[in-house]
């Protein structure tokens, strides 16, 4: 998979910026600021319809204008399509494939993008609420479809523990009784889902992580383990059938009902696993230094990388490395330069020429106030 160009409008500092591209690697130059960063923040929103440095999206859209518009031509295998994505500042965003009207979900399952960044310790190092993001960004590029299981999931959990607090401080009804059963099966089944839908990317995604870890840092031992976080829950297996695993579910549900009403939030569920990251048998998390929990989330985004390589019909996705080789000795640069090197597309952000190694030849091309300059 590539991308042949790439048209920015009113985002962030590109007011009109049109790039052409090519297969192969291509570094973006530019000091701090420049805009450099924003170009592969708006192809991986393409493919993620998320930035990798913000929450909100109304930031993406240059102050003053009343939407920012993403155009990209994507080729992957025999295909080439036009795909435009429009950010709007309020209300919600719109997209297209080829001009004609599509869902956002649709439109960014043409685009499949990894992104590496110096934000990515935060996988390994941080709460758990990053690593549910990484498993399940992954889960959502392979499967769209899931993607909206998700965001589903996401509003069943925020209604019914708007109910809680309801009983709480109310009265119990056969209303709202009646009421949270039906959040309950609805909690149960997308639990389910992706739960298992978690398990089976595990399955595939741990052999390439030891084997990605092993070509960077030979000698070592990683695995990968979704972590239930309620004892309740512990035990959970990839083995059990769809059925056995929302009878855990609900029997899960029954155990804490008590305390759920007490705390007034939902204490079992997907939102509340951790993806348990060992190397050399301890927490990565905790027992790593910094130069293994980096080896560690290089590990991670080039397992999936493979994994969508083995998986995808649309082949190589596009590798985005955003100023990462500024943060590295020369040891390092050379092991990531030669992690990277036959992808069919790799972009890269630099604020120094020097710093990307010239194994990985390509194009470089200078950015400065939005623009392009040379």
């Amino acid at each position: 998979m590539w991308v042949s160009r790439l048209r920015l409008e009113a985002f962030r500092n590109h007011t009109a910026t049109d790039i052409s591209l090519e297969p192969g690697a291509t570094v973006f130059v530019g000091h701090n600021g420049q805009g450099k960063t924003n170009v592969v923040e708006a192809l991986g929103y393409t493919s993620t319809l998320n930035s990798h440095r913000v929450n909100s999206d109304d930031v993406l859209v240059q102050s003053g204008e009343p939407y920012a518009v993403i155009r990209t031509n994507v080729h992957a295998q025999n295909r080439s399509v036009g795909v435009m994505m429009t950010i709007n500042s309020a209300g919600s965003n719109k997209a297209r494939v080829n001009d004609a009207p599509v869902s956002l979900t649709e439109a960014s399952s043409w685009t499949t993008t990894v992104f590496f960044s110096p934000e990515d310790m935060t996988i390994i190092r941080s709460d758990p609420s990053h690593r549910r993001r990484f498993l399940d960004s992954v889960i959502s590029q392979s499967s769209p479809r899931l993607a909206a299981t998700f965001s589903e999931y996401d509003k069943v959990v925020k209604q019914r523990n708007m109910l809680l607090k309801t009983l709480r401080s109310q009265p119990k009804t056969p209303d709202a009784e009646s009421t949270m059963a039906v959040w309950d099966d609805l909690l149960v089944t997308l639990s389910s889902d992706i739960t298992r839908a978690r398990w089976e990317l595990l399955d595939s995604l741990s052999p390439l992580f030891a084997g990605a870890y092993s070509d960077i840092r030979p000698g070592h031992d990683v695995t990968l383990q979704l972590q239930h976080s309620h004892d309740v829950l512990a035990g959970l297996s990839p083995h059990m059938s769809p059925e056995d695993v929302a009878a855990a579910y609900t029997d899960a549900l029954t155990a804490v009902r008590s305390s759920e009403r007490e705390r007034a939030m939902t204490l079992v569920g997907p939102h509340r696993d951790d993806l348990l990251i060992q190397l050399n048998g301890l927490p990565a998390r905790t027992h790593s230094s910094q130069g293994e929990a980096w080896s560690t989330a290089l590990a991670l985004k080039l397992a999936t990388a493979r994994y969508h390589r083995a998986y995808s019909s649309y082949g190589d996705p596009i590798i985005i490395l955003d100023d990462v080789f500024a943060e590295l000795d020369d040891n390092r640069r050379h092991t990531l330069a030669a992690a990277v090197e036959g992808w069919e597309q790799v972009l890269i952000t630099a604020a120094v020429a020097g710093d990307v190694p010239q194994s990985l030849g390509g194009r470089f091309i200078e950015i400065s106030g939005g623009k392009i300059v040379n």
